[in-house]
């Protein structure tokens, strides 16, 4: 009975692969091969990666032209980039000049402007942050889902802050200008204007979506822009609420359904809270229903009010 190589645990690899290492098409139709794209196999329960998306991507790179990379949501994903939950699951393979890849499951995409590339990510080949940030509005609601100008926003904020973990802020993945510098390179292609309204509203840090909506929604309602993440010093030492009108003696907290099931965010939360109100600032603290459309004016109207009273 023929045995797989044991170099190819895990390993996708192609029908030719498998002949070529001696296994014959009726092994490799065992059920011990997951087949997650057409003439691909690879030992099933092994993988190469922790991350699920890692894999298929792993599986389907074989099948794919050398100078073919990963791009718009699947690069996204793999850096860790916020997208809004209409997004599709589908694999976003770029072929620079070349044919685009026609599989299912697969959005091909092709392109002749140069493009900047991160081999390193998984061991992948993807678009470069900043250039993943400005394929990302090429996209359409038949190919993969349309991001709005706000979101193009709140992912690019996340791309210039770094992602905060318990133990500090990563490094960045990109800066300001690396994405003004890709968005050069796009021309006027596809989303352009949006890009470009995108790229003058960038702040950092900026540590969720929600914070960026809020802060584009109270400019949208003509109130001045907050800073962003300010110092304020606490009798506890310093601290930075998302967003504060500092001069107004103002800070606001959006508050996600983690500060609500989570006991210890929770109750840093409250001396959070507590905190600024001794250092003689105003707190408003914000859920998801005040940044919808009937949410916001009312939330706007009482940030009005807060900046007027003295």
């Amino acid at each position: 009975m023929e045995s797989v190589p044991y170099w190819m645990e895990g390993v996708p690899f192609t029908l030719p692969e498998g002949r070529d290492a001696g296994l014959s098409d009726a092994v490799m139709r065992r059920r011990q091969f997951e087949r997650p794209f057409h003439g691909v196999r690879v030992t099933a329960g092994s993988g190469r990666h922790s991350d699920e998306l890692a894999d298929r991507c792993a599986a389907l790179r074989v099948a794919l032209s050398r100078d073919a990379v990963f791009s718009h949501a699947t690069a996204a994903r793999l850096y860790g980039m916020p997208l809004p939950p209409w997004i599709d699951e589908r694999l976003h393979v770029l072929v620079p000049g070349g044919g685009a890849v026609r599989r299912p499951g697969v959005i091909g995409w092709k392109r002749a402007a140069d493009l900047s590339f991160a081999a390193s990510l998984h061991s992948l080949p993807v678009t470069s942050p900043a250039d993943t940030w400005v394929t990302l509005a090429a996209m359409t609601g038949g190919r993969g889902g349309k991001l709005s100008r706000e979101w193009l926003v709140a992912i690019a904020d996340f791309i210039v802050s770094g992602h905060r973990t318990r133990y500090g802020r990563e490094p960045a993945l990109a800066t300001l200008d690396d994405l003004t510098a890709a968005l050069g390179r796009h021309g006027s292609g596809r989303g352009a204007t949006g890009l470009a309204w995108a790229l003058e509203r960038v702040r950092a840090p900026v540590d969720s979506p929600p914070e960026t909506f809020l802060r584009l929604g109270l400019v949208r309602a003509r109130l001045p822009e907050p800073k962003v993440q300010p110092t304020i010093v606490t009798s506890a030492g310093p601290r930075h609420p998302d967003l504060a009108y500092l001069e107004e003696r103002v800070v606001m907290e959006y508050l996600g359904d983690v500060h609500r099931t989570d006991r210890a965010t929770w109750l840093k939360d409250l001396q959070r809270v507590q905190l600024f109100e001794d250092a003689a600032y105003r707190v408003i603290l914000v859920g998801g229903d005040d940044l919808s459309p009937t949410g916001m004016p009312a939330l706007c109207a009482r940030v009005r009010r807060a900046l007027r009273r003295p």
